[in-house]
């Protein structure tokens, strides 16, 4: 890296540059190879540019990488907001991002984004300043409120960190931003800003091409904030060190990726297998019959002369590599299949019950440790965001801990009904064992239910008298 880069806010960290290739190859997987297909079916030697073409477009990447973030991500997905959560937060949680995304569905993305590069940033955003608002109570009336925004980890370009009392504090952080701005009456062009965050302030840079090739550094905006920190937390499902934890499902894009080449080596040989070649023995015996000899035209309207001890025949390959061939991509969907929920999806073979829970113990205790980085995390953004209100607590989220729990089973769920027809529990403490239980669906209304048979037992009585 050169001095002049060096001193431009789109250097790169050290961690940030090590990690290009990888989230190149996890953004790939993630986006079905499209446009870069080339990039993981290279061109075999003296393969004729059209062959390479075809072959390229009759190879689909079977994408395991995707669904397999999804399907985590909405696992995560189920949480409550507690009840010391500030009122602020309460207010603004069905449009958490002034995007029109509630905190759930924003949660998820920024979830989908962690599962799949390791981690992402959240900032805590606030509107500019206004001259109407001069206390906190014009603040919670009006409608400026903190806002949350999701930042990939590609647009984390470089950050400093200094420790407090043996604890790592933010002290600068660039964040790259790009923005469709007009051009002309209907275009549209990409400039891509630098903005810079300190404890208390912020700047906002572009990078212009000067006079002799030099860059410049422009200054575009700059402000001030009335928080002693900077407001984004370093969100991590996987490991608690600051912009360091390793995306979890990498093995996964890569084995998909090999799946992805070695389904394109077995279409290829079914294809050739499928296609015999012609074989015409005898007739070109000497260097100057390769002059004489017509094309061969090979059809219902056609004859082929076969000179004497000649022979015409048709050669097929043995595809005795097909099998291997195929046996190799089953071992590969089986290692994806082991890197990903497929318990929960039952996968393509019948599993035992023994197998199921097994599997279900030891996802659930990955999980637990997940949701408790999730919940911590939340509550670091939720500071911050009361830390603009002037709220005394920004509270905290809950999540579903029976997330995996595995359903009564029959004997269990009799046993409960036995307890309450026999009196030792009542009928609203059964409707909640069994909800709990899974026997019951979550949006299961117990209360109601209970009023309803209440009501219902009531008027029974009523009409007895």
């Amino acid at each position: 890296m050169s001095q002049e880069a060096k001193n431009l806010p789109l250097s790169l960290s050290h961690a940030a540059a090590a990690a290009v290739g990888k989230l190149k190859l996890l953004w790939d997987c993630w986006n079905d190879l499209e446009g870069v297909e080339k990039s993981y079916l290279p061109q075999e030697t003296k393969e004729p540019p059209k062959a390479y073409a075809d072959r390229i477009k009759r190879t689909t990447f079977d994408n395991r990488f995707e669904p397999a973030i999804k399907d985590y991500a909405g696992l995560l997905s189920v949480f409550s907001l507690n009840q010391d959560a500030a009122q602020s937060i309460l207010d603004n949680k069905d449009n958490i991002d002034q995007q029109g995304n509630d905190i759930w569905s924003f949660f998820h993305e920024a979830d989908q984004m962690v599962l799949r590069d390791g981690w992402c940033a959240i900032l805590v955003e606030f509107p500019p300043d206004n001259p109407d608002i001069q206390s906190q109570a014009d603040l919670l009336a009006s409608d400026r409120h903190p806002y949350l925004v999701a930042i990939d980890r590609r647009d984390i370009l470089n950050w400093r960190f200094a420790y407090v009392s043996g604890k790592p504090k933010l002290q600068r952080v660039t964040i790259q931003e790009r923005r469709l701005e007009p051009d002309g009456e209907f275009g549209e062009v990409e400039q891509i800003y630098y903005r810079v965050l300190k404890p208390g302030e912020y700047a906002v840079y572009q990078i212009v091409e000067g006079s002799g090739g030099q860059n410049q550094l422009i200054l575009v905006d700059s402000g001030t904030t009335s928080l002693s920190e900077i407001p984004l937390v370093c969100y991590s499902v996987t490991e608690g060190k600051l912009f360091s934890a390793k995306p979890p499902f990498l093995n996964l894009a890569k084995i998909n990726i090999e799946h992805y080449q070695k389904r394109s080596q077995l279409n290829e040989v079914l294809r050739k297998c499928n296609l015999p070649v012609p074989v015409r023995r005898g007739l070109i015996r000497t260097a100057d019959d390769l002059q004489k000899v017509p094309p061969l035209v090979i059809g219902p309207n056609s004859v082929i002369d076969i000179p004497e001890n000649g022979d015409f025949f048709f050669a097929e390959p043995s595809g005795a590599a097909i099998a291997a061939s195929r046996e190799d991509i089953k071992d590969r969907e089986a290692a994806m299949d082991r890197m990903t929920l497929d318990f929960l999806t039952s996968g393509k073979h019948q599993k035992t019950a023994t197998e199921v829970v097994l599997d279900s113990t030891k996802t659930s205790a990955n999980l637990k440790g997940v949701a408790r980085r999730k919940e911590s995390a939340a509550q670091q953004i939720f500071q911050l965001w009361v830390q603009y209100t002037g709220e005394p607590t920004g509270g905290s989220i809950a999540m579903d801990d029976s997330l995996l729990q595995m359903p009564l089973d029959p004997q269990a769920t009799e046993k409960l009904e036995s307890l309450a027809q026999t009196g030792f529990i009542s009928q609203r403490t059964l409707l909640l064992l069994l909800q709990r239980g899974k026997v019951l669906p979550r949006q299961f209304d117990v209360d109601a239910e209970v009023a309803a048979t209440e009501a219902a037992g009531n008027q029974i009585q009523i009409e007895e008298v």
